[in-house]
Formats: structure tokens, C-alpha cells, sequence
């Protein structure tokens, strides 16, 4: 099963690539309600100042409004992704244009995805690769990419 939750993904994240902010904001509701277990969880980085978590379909587009709304332009590019039994670890380059500041940033995040019956049951989100690692089952693996 873990291979077709790695496909799923690869296939997700292909479909996304091209949207522009606006037509990501757009496209969330029937994106999330195709790809999200009714009941998931959506987990930030534990790090952040403005952590939370959410819960079900109206939680998962909440938080990426709230994202969104720091950007101008806003893009991730997958680097990778780690097939983790029940599990896939995604390492995430995401970049965007500050809304107030203009400035741009680059970063990698790890986000690790949890599915039940097909769908995406769990995100949790870090900016910690070791962090990303433990929780998808890898220990104290360290990761070949930097």
C-alpha cells in the first residue's frame, strides 16, 4: 500500500505544481475533500510561534488560507519523497514573496503523511529534518539530501 500512497502523492503534488496562488486558494475545497480523510488531522511544525493544529476538511483549508495570506507568490517544489511503510516522508522546497515585506524566501520543509483507506488521515509539518525523520518511523536515519 505504501507505494500507492507514494504515487498518490507524486500525482498531487504534479497536479498542483502549476497554480498560482489564487488558483490554489480556488482549488482547496474540492482538493481537499478528494485527498483528505473527512476526519484528518493537520499538524504545524511544533516550532512555529503561531502553531496549530486542525482538524477535518474546514481545518486543512483553513491553515493554507492562513499560509497563503503571508504571500504574494507562493510555490513548493518536491525534492523527494521517502516511503515509509505506513508513511511518507516529502522533503519540500518551498518558496514565495512576502505579501507585506516583498521579500523572497527558500525553504525546506518535511512533511510527513499519514493515510487511512486511500486518503490523507495525517500532516505533520517541520522544518527539523531529524524531527521529520522520528516521526515517520526513520529513528535516528540521518537523510542523504541537505
Amino acid at each position: 500500500m505504501s507505494q500507492q500512497n507514494v504515487e498518490f502523492l507524486e500525482g498531487l503534488f504534479a497536479g498542483a505544481a502549476d497554480l498560482d496562488k489564487q488558483a490554489l486558494l480556488d482549488a482547496l475545497p474540492d482538493l481537499i475533500a478528494q485527498t483528505c480523510d473527512p476526519e484528518i488531522e493537520w499538524v504545524e511544525d511544533p516550532k512555529r510561534a503561531d502553531r496549530r493544529v486542525y482538524r477535518g476538511h474546514q481545518g486543512v483549508r483553513e491553515s493554507w488560507e492562513r499560509w497563503l495570506e503571508n504571500f504574494d507568490e507562493y510555490s513548493g517544489e518536491v525534492e523527494r519523497m521517502v516511503d515509509c511503510a505506513d508513511k511518507v516522508l516529502v522533503v519540500l522546497r518551498e518558496q514565495g514573496r512576502g505579501a507585506l515585506s516583498g521579500a523572497t524566501i527558500s525553504q525546506r520543509i518535511y512533511a510527513v503523511f499519514t493515510f487511512r483507506a486511500g486518503k490523507i488521515a495525517r500532516y505533520e509539518e517541520f522544518y527539523d529534518e531529524q524531527a521529520a525523520l522520528e516521526a515517520a518511523g526513520l529513528g535516528s536515519s540521518r537523510s542523504e539530501s541537505r
